[in-house]
């Protein structure tokens, strides 16, 4: 009788333990594994859940419970953030990332507020995704904030502006993907930092389409074939990227739209080498995509050890796209 009774304890204890490792695998070579890494977050709760129960009925499967849960800790701290600062009004080198999705939500009196409201942040460094070329946008942005941009002019893709003068900048994929990564050298006074703004591929699923069960059983095939595509080609994106960031000394932030959760194989390689500001500076779970799918933080702030975060927010009242901006502080140590 106790064997039965271990025996579901001990294939739960297993499936956690795999679900956890999914994360150190690569969606390259186990294409199903930024799949499996979806359900850290339901894990977590389940043993949560768990946990408590345990506690009120004195079973002692709780200490199981509380055993995952405790492995489980790095995803609690990547997913969850209390008592950062949120304080944007700081001095300090003011970051901005936004995926504006063409401004296609800010059309009304021809993109004025959308302007208004970016030269009203007055970011020293802005990196825009699936920036909107025309219409003047961004020379209206450039010349009321005083701005230095390294852009596609013809194409709407990835866009940085700067305060500080741009010495060197390019693009690391090829020039007519529309996810891409655009990288600038800066100069702020007597250093050079090096910006990298990301646009990692999208999954293409449309939000509208799997709002019930119903839904999600007529999209499942094409959600799953392009969960496993665009997962395994983020992968490949980002081994470029810090391939070409280890050839730089500058100190460097990676910032903008990478279309992956925390719970992740691609967000863990980031980790390895820089500090997230959600992480530092966060509050509660930071939902940076403003759509029907909820509680999703797909867009980041990364930056090396020479930058010290005073605060970051997530601006979670502007509506001009189907993300929210999101706004860090940082100083540069000498």
């Amino acid at each position: 009788m106790k064997n039965i009774i271990k025996l579901p304890i001990i294939l739960w204890t297993l499936l956690s333990l795999i679900v956890y490792a999914s994360v150190l695998v690569s969606p390259e070579v186990f294409k199903y594994s930024g799949l499996i890494s979806f359900g850290i977050p339901f894990i977590i709760c389940i043993n949560l859940v768990f946990v408590i129960l345990s506690g009120v009925f004195k079973w002692r499967f709780g200490f199981v419970a509380l055993a995952l849960l405790l492995v489980g800790w790095p995803f609690i701290r990547v997913g969850l953030s209390i008592g950062g600062s949120n304080d944007i009004e700081k001095e300090g080198i003011r970051v901005l990332n936004y995926n504006v999705k063409w401004f296609v939500d800010a059309k009304e009196n021809d993109y004025q507020s959308v302007v208004d409201w970016v030269n009203g942040v007055e970011a020293d460094i802005i990196s825009f995704q699936e920036f909107y070329p025309g219409k003047r946008i961004a020379q209206r942005i450039a010349e009321n904030g005083s701005y230095n941009v390294s852009m596609d002019k013809g194409r709407s893709t990835n866009a940085i502006f700067s305060k500080y003068p741009i010495i060197n900048d390019g693009l690391l994929l090829e020039k007519d993907k529309l996810n891409n990564i655009r990288f600038v050298d800066l100069v702020i006074e007597q250093d050079t930092i090096r910006v990298y703004g990301v646009h990692l591929q999208s999954m293409g699923i449309n939000p509208d389409k799997i709002q019930d069960s119903e839904g999600i059983k007529n999209e499942y095939e094409d959600i799953r074939s392009r969960f496993v595509f665009s997962s395994a080609s983020r992968t490949g994106q980002i081994q470029i990227l810090l391939n070409h960031a280890k050839k730089c000394s500058y100190p460097k932030m990676v910032i903008g739209d990478f279309n992956d959760v925390p719970f992740s194989y691609n967000y863990f390689q980031f980790r390895e080498d820089f500090s997230n500001a959600f992480e530092e500076q966060g509050r509660g779970i930071g939902a940076t995509f403003n759509n029907k799918i909820p509680y999703l933080r797909i867009d980041n702030q990364f930056f090396t050890q020479e930058f010290s975060l005073k605060s970051f927010s997530t601006v979670g009242d502007i509506y001009y796209s189907d993300h929210f901006p999101l706004i860090g502080i940082y100083e540069l140590s000498n």
